[in-house]
């Protein structure tokens, strides 16, 4: 990672000229230079002021530091430093009550992470800041004068733009070759600061998604470098924006990528497309996925996610062209009890001959016998009072015969029906009346197996 890092460096170096003529777009919250102020306390650990030597004593001091980096090639950075400070302890053998402390050195800093969706007051914008490492070698002035190498490490927030705030350590080795003398270390830590003098650092988009690099990898989770991550046909820039999934190809798990949805890419719902973003785009219950691929149910029309009207969505149902009205089960199929009068079925006046207005109830007959292929039912045909008892039997069995065989035309196998006819022997009502003598006219289905229960339509 480091020396990827370091040659990154050396190629922005070599085409420095061009790269702060670039116009691109600048976004990164960090600029081409910037200006840098370290507070802090800091503490000898190695050295005359070391612990070793004051007795294990902490020796307490303010440090500051001002520091100017030039950003060549994100995240590599020159940067110049100056500071100083002052201990309050002086060296054993003297009669000073403190130390004075300065430096000066030259270096770099690398920016890892460094946020590019602005600071917190800008637009889009957010706390999030970048996270960095920076070394230097230089003159120092402690224990005399000494070269030194120091390293450090902080983190940063972008609070109001150009301002960035954090918190840092870092530590320093001050060479002393003198015979006699000693090393000395010197750790600090403490607030940081940050001020952007501009231009901003080149946004990095590997992969011209609209997503920058670091917010791919830091917030997104996205691939910088393939701008439609998960496959589905949307740019990762577009479903970030949009509130569909980057990292999932179907967002909404209806069965149906993302892309799919959303046909023409717009990040909007148009024409016949189906939401992305919603499982059920016309909230008819039916998922987007099954109805597209059962056609002519369209995601767009919550009308056929209950074509028949029997309350089993379409998905579910097993039967479903049954008549509207018709007695279902958990399927969508038709019941068919024990004894089921077909209410609906007329006949011309002592004919067998059906009259047209009995088409739906016949209809629905046919497809409650579709719907329980294994039944079989026998026809029974009635009749009221009117006329001698052998007319009317002999009546009743020859409407019953009617009925099978227009059943028998629409596909229903003669082998599931038997007829029989039971004239008036039968009646639902009192035959005093016309509107008894009716119901008494009348068409019935009565299942040949075990089941119970009886009903009407």
């Amino acid at each position: 990672m480091h020396s990827y890092k370091t040659r990154a460096a050396f190629v922005g170096a070599l085409s420095l000229v061009g790269a702060l003529l670039a116009p691109g777009a600048s976004h990164a919250e960090s600029g081409r230079f910037n200006l840098h102020i370290d507070l802090g306390l800091g503490a000898p650990l190695l050295g005359e002021l070391g612990l070793s030597n004051t007795g294990n004593q902490v020796t307490l001091g303010a440090v500051g530091q001002l520091g100017f980096d030039w950003q060549i090639a994100a995240p590599f950075a020159l940067e110049l430093t100056a500071g100083g400070g002052y201990f309050f302890r002086g060296f054993p053998g003297t009669s000073a009550t403190g130390q004075p402390y300065f430096n000066v050195a030259l270096g770099a800093r690398f920016r890892f992470a460094d946020n590019q969706e602005g600071y917190m007051n800008e637009p889009g914008g957010d706390v999030l800041g970048n996270y960095w490492v920076s070394a230097h070698l230089g003159y120092h002035r402690f224990d005399g004068n000494q070269f030194g190498v120091d390293l450090g490490t902080g983190y940063e927030w972008s609070v109001v733009r150009p301002l960035q705030l954090g918190l840092f350590v870092r530590g320093a080795l001050l060479l002393d070759f003198a015979a006699g003398r000693q090393h000395d270390l010197l750790v600090v830590g403490g607030i940081s600061a940050s001020i952007e003098l501009g231009p901003r650092a080149p946004r990095v988009d590997s992969d011209g998604d609209g997503l920058a690099d670091e917010r791919e990898q830091n917030r997104w989770g996205t691939n910088p470098n393939n701008p439609d991550t998960d496959g589905d046909g949307l740019n990762d820039g577009l479903e970030t924006r949009t509130n569909t999934n980057a990292v999932n190809p179907d967002t909404d798990a209806d069965g149906l990528r993302d892309g799919q949805e959303d046909a023409n890419a717009s990040g909007t719902v148009d024409g016949n497309e189906s939401d992305p973003r919603l499982a059920d785009t016309d909230q008819g219950g039916v998922p987007d996925g099954w109805e597209v691929a059962h056609p002519p149910h369209n995601p767009r029309d919550r009308g056929d996610d209950d074509e028949d009207g029997d309350r089993v969505l379409a998905n579910n149902d097993a039967c479903p062209r049954t008549p509207l009205g018709t007695e279902v089960d958990a399927r969508g199929c038709a019941i068919l009890r024990a004894e089921l009068v077909l209410d609906g079925i007329t006949f011309a006046f002592g004919r067998a001959e059906i009259l047209p207005e009995s088409e739906t109830t016949l209809q629905r007959a046919a497809q409650i016998l579709r719907d329980n292929p294994t039944v079989r039912v026998e026809i029974a045909g009635h009749t009221d009072n009117v006329g001698s008892a052998p007319d009317n039997l002999r009546l009743s069995r020859a409407r019953a015969e009617s009925v099978r065989d227009w059943l028998v035309g629409h596909e229903i196998p003669a082998a599931r029906m038997t007829v029989r006819g039971y004239g008036m022997t039968r009646p639902r009502a009192p035959n005093d009346t016309e509107e008894g003598r009716a119901q008494n006219r009348r068409i019935e289905f009565r299942r040949l197996d075990t089941a119970s229960g009886r009903t009407s339509f």
